[in-house]
C-alpha cells in the first residue's frame, strides 16, 4: 500500500541541450541533443519516489491525446499506478518546452493545458486513508486548485493523520496579491512548506530567505525549507532553529531540469524513515545531486543505495 500521496501537474518536457541562445525572429540556430521525458511536479517526484523505493500514489490531469498516453506510459515504466491519473476530455496535456544552456540553468517555454482544471474533487477522501504523508505540489499553475480548493485537500488529508507537504512554481510576472491568493491559504494545514528561494521571496515580499521562513511560520507552517539551488536548502525548523544544508558538489551539472521534484522525493523519503528536518533536507539534496548528472528529471536516478553513496562520498 502506497505511504505517499502526491497531487499536483503532470508535463510532457521536450528537453532541448545545449541552448545558450535563441534565435532572432525569423532565425536558425542548431541544438544538439533533444529528449522527450515526463515532467511536472507531481510525476517528477512520483518516478523518483519509486525509483527510490517507495510506494506512491499520484493524483494529476492529461489530456485524451497522445502526449497523455506518453504520461501514463512513462508512469507505468517508473512502478507507478496510473489508476488515479483523470484524462480529461477537453483539454491538452501540458507541455514544456526546455531550453538546457552549457550550464545546465534551463529556462522554459510552457502550456498549462489539462493541469489548470484540476480539482479538489478529484482526490477523493478514501485516497487519503492510511497515508503518511501528502503532497500537493504545482500551485500556481493549477487554477481550479490552487487557493482555498487545495487548502481543502491539505486539511482533508491531515484530518485522515498524513503529514502535509507543499510546493510551487515559480511563475514570472505575478504580483505578490496574487501569489499570497494562491499560497497562504494553504499553510496553516501544513507541516512542511517547500518553495524554491525565488518563490519565497516572491510570496513573502522581503529579500531574506530567513526572514521569509519565519513570515510563513507566522502565517502557518510548521517547518519551512527554502531551496537554493546549487548552495542547498534553508530549514527553519518548528522551534524557530535555522540552519542552511549545503548541496553535494557533482563533477558536472548536465541538466538542472526537476531537481527540486527530485530534492522533494528525497525529503519525503527521508520524513519516512522518521530522520528530523536536517537530515531529510540532507537526503533530499542528495537525490537532487544525481538528478542533475543526466538529461530529464529523473533519468539519473537509480535507487536509494546509490543516493546514499553520494552522502557517505
Amino acid at each position: 500500500m502506497a505511504q505517499v500521496l502526491v497531487v499536483g501537474i503532470a508535463v510532457v518536457d521536450a528537453v532541448a541541450r545545449p541552448v545558450d541562445a535563441f534565435p532572432a525572429p525569423g532565425g536558425l540556430r542548431f541544438f544538439d541533443e533533444l529528449t522527450f521525458t515526463t515532467g511536472g511536479c507531481a510525476v517528477n517526484c512520483a518516478i523518483a519516489l519509486a525509483k527510490l523505493g517507495v510506494a506512491v500514489d499520484v493524483v494529476a490531469r492529461v489530456g485524451r491525446d497522445p502526449l497523455g498516453e506518453f504520461v501514463i506510459a512513462e508512469l507505468a515504466r517508473g512502478d507507478v499506478s496510473s489508476q488515479h491519473i483523470i484524462r480529461d476530455e477537453a483539454k491538452a496535456t501540458s507541455f514544456s518546452f526546455v531550453a538546457v544552456p552549457t550550464g545546465g540553468d534551463r529556462s522554459f517555454l510552457h502550456t498549462t493545458g489539462a493541469n489548470a482544471v484540476l480539482r479538489a474533487d478529484d482526490v477523493p477522501a478514501e485516497l487519503l486513508v492510511d497515508k503518511r504523508i501528502a503532497f500537493v505540489t504545482g500551485l500556481m499553475l493549477m487554477d481550479a486548485l490552487d487557493g482555498e480548493p487545495a487548502a481543502s485537500v491539505l486539511r482533508a488529508a491531515r484530518a485522515a493523520g498524513a503529514l502535509n507537504v507543499l510546493d510551487t512554481v515559480f511563475v514570472e510576472g505575478v504580483d505578490r496579491a496574487e501569489w499570497r491568493r494562491r499560497v497562504i491559504p494553504s499553510l496553516p494545514h501544513l507541516d512542511y512548506f517547500v518553495p524554491s528561494e525565488r518563490e519565497a521571496l516572491a510570496i513573502s515580499g522581503v529579500d531574506d530567505i530567513e526572514d521569509a521562513a519565519r513570515a510563513f511560520q507566522r502565517e502557518g507552517a510548521r517547518n519551512v525549507v527554502i531551496k537554493l539551488g546549487e548552495r542547498g536548502v534553508f530549514c527553519l525548523d518548528e522551534a524557530g532553529r535555522g540552519e542552511q544544508v549545503a548541496a553535494y558538489r557533482v563533477a558536472r551539472v548536465i541538466d538542472a531540469t526537476g531537481a527540486g521534484d527530485c530534492w522533494a522525493a528525497g525529503f519525503l523519503a527521508g520524513l519516512l524513515e522518521d530522520r528530523n528536518l536536517v537530515d531529510a533536507a540532507r537526503l533530499g539534496n542528495a537525490v537532487a545531486a544525481v538528478s542533475v548528472q543526466a538529461p530529464g528529471a529523473t533519468t539519473g536516478i537509480r535507487s536509494m543505495d546509490q543516493v546514499k553513496a553520494v552522502m557517505h562520498g
